[in-house]
């Protein structure tokens, strides 16, 4: 009897150690299984970072040719603007004695980009005769704030900038290839001849009969 249940005992104990052994190495499995798994998925997490850092790197260099093109289209389109504000000087200083002869306004010296040494003043064109002087600044494109700025900041500095002309009555003009009729008018309104181009690429004056010139001091 005794024997017997030494037996049994022993059975448990090696049926519990199967079971345990069978347990374990299913774990086992399922723990290789997730470890595959795991790292399986650690490869696609390192592939698409890899992916994804070389998007960023094809975007930063996109991005870098973009920046570039751009800064040559500001540097082309500054060019341009220099262009323009050439061709229009040239155009009114061209035609600043057949504009103003009609009005009995006659002109032995006229003068372009007048610049005062020691100071940033610079006046686009200057044209004198016997006590008389007209002042004309130009634009590519006028607007009421450039008229402003002309009117209040460089007019006013004339004659202290060009003392050669403080005796001198001074007139003041302002030319634009472009110009709208409102603004035309409110230059006109402050006292200025108001110059512009025409459609044949000539000169105009777009103040109305009558108009009175403002004197500046």
């Amino acid at each position: 009897m005794s024997d017997n249940i030494q037996e049994t005992r022993i059975n448990r104990v090696e049926r519990c150690l199967e079971e345990f052994t069978s347990e374990f190495s299913k774990g086992m499995l399922e723990l290789k299984k997730f470890t595959g798994e795991f790292g399986k998925g650690m490869m696609e997490l390192k592939e698409a970072q890899r992916k994804t850092d070389e998007q960023l790197n094809r975007t930063d260099e996109q991005l870098k040719k973009t920046i570039k093109k751009l800064d040559n289209i500001g540097e082309k389109l500054g060019d341009l603007g220099i262009v323009q504000g050439e061709v229009a000087e040239e155009l009114f200083y061209r035609n600043v004695k057949g504009l103003f002869k009609p009005l009995d306004l006659r002109f032995d010296r006229i003068r372009r980009n007048v610049k005062i040494k020691g100071s940033k003043g610079e006046y686009d064109i200057v044209a004198d005769d016997s006590g008389l002087v007209l002042v004309i600044e130009v634009k590519n494109k006028l607007s009421k704030r450039l008229v402003d700025k002309f009117m209040d900041e460089k007019l006013p500095r004339f004659k202290s900038l060009l003392p050669e002309y403080r005796d001198s009555k001074v007139l003041g003009g302002i030319g634009a290839l472009v110009v709208k009729d409102d603004v035309g008018r409110y230059a006109e309104k402050a006292g200025l001849f108001v110059l512009t181009q025409t459609s044949d690429g000539g000169a105009a004056l777009l103040n109305r009969k009558g108009f009175r010139p403002k004197e500046f001091s």
